[in-house]
């Protein structure tokens, strides 16, 4: 059993708690001005919650330190943590987007060992896409228990290094958005058309979710299958032509990720 302090929980830290304290006999502390009390209420004993660092007694009891906390107050945040000494062997976490390592060594005192992490929002339902990146001091055993950790809500994968996690912010990090945009764009379509609301929310949800289900259990990728559904002279042919002129979609999203990308990067400065 680890004892784990998350600093900060909104949507991210949120989820990630609850599939933790769900999932494994870690205890938690965790720092939110605004959701203590009601994590304190909402939780057993495995959790306590305080509205500020100030009310932190011994730092040294934690094995692991996550801090989820947004990118524009990460800065005031760590502040409060500079006059801690922590245990070597403890672990520091980040799922900050866009903040480096070093950005991290500035306020906190000699963190030895740390992991960057890039999740995603399906983590709320376990089935999310983590992407880990480590400084080379980190133990094994601190590696193995922070992947872990992240495996309780998902698929992880480890990264080269920490260039290549502001790029895939932009496409598992910020992904989900596009996909549900892209649903709605589905949906509103379908309406259009003159289909109720129930029907084509079920619908369009079956089909995203076939889709994807029938993706992964083939040996073939997307745009062969795309190619294969859309028969000469059909039905889906004709919509898929529409995308093709000029390859627009590709184009729209080229640009998408880019900018995802680029203000992934601009937050590490």
């Amino acid at each position: 059993m680890n004892k784990i302090l998350l600093v900060g929980c909104g949507h991210m830290g949120s989820a990630l708690l609850k599939a933790w304290t769900l999932t494994t006999n870690n205890s938690f502390v965790v720092i939110d001005p605004i959701q203590y009390q009601k994590i304190n209420t909402n939780y057993n004993s495995k959790v306590k919650a305080l509205k500020s660092v100030n009310e932190l007694k011994n730092v040294k009891l934690f094995d692991v330190v996550i801090f989820a906390v947004t990118p524009q107050i990460s800065e005031n945040v760590l502040k409060n943590f500079s006059k801690f000494k922590f245990k070597k062997t403890n672990v520091f976490v980040s799922i900050v987007a866009g903040k480096k390592i070093s950005f991290f060594k500035k306020f906190l005192q000699k963190p030895n060992q740390f992991v960057r992490v890039m999740p995603n929002m399906p983590a709320l339902i376990n089935q999310g896409m983590s992407c880990l990146v480590k400084n080379k001091n980190i133990s094994k055993i601190n590696k193995d228990k922070v992947e872990s950790l992240f495996l309780k809500v998902g698929k992880t994968i480890w990264l080269k290094n920490e260039q290549e996690i502001d790029k895939v912010t932009a496409i598992s990090g910020s992904g989900p958005g596009y996909i549900f945009l892209l649903i709605d764009a589905f949906e509103k379509a379908a309406l259009h058309l003159g289909l109720e609301k129930k029907i084509t929310n079920q619908l369009v949800h079956q089909t995203f979710f076939g889709s994807i289900k029938l993706l992964l259990t083939t040996n073939e990728n997307a745009e062969t299958l795309a190619s294969k559904i859309a028969i000469k002279g059909g039905t889906t042919e004709a919509g898929l032509n529409q995308f093709k002129n000029k390859k627009i979609l590709h184009k729209i999203f080229k640009k998408v990720i880019k900018a995802a990308y680029l203000r992934a990067n601009k937050l590490g400065k």
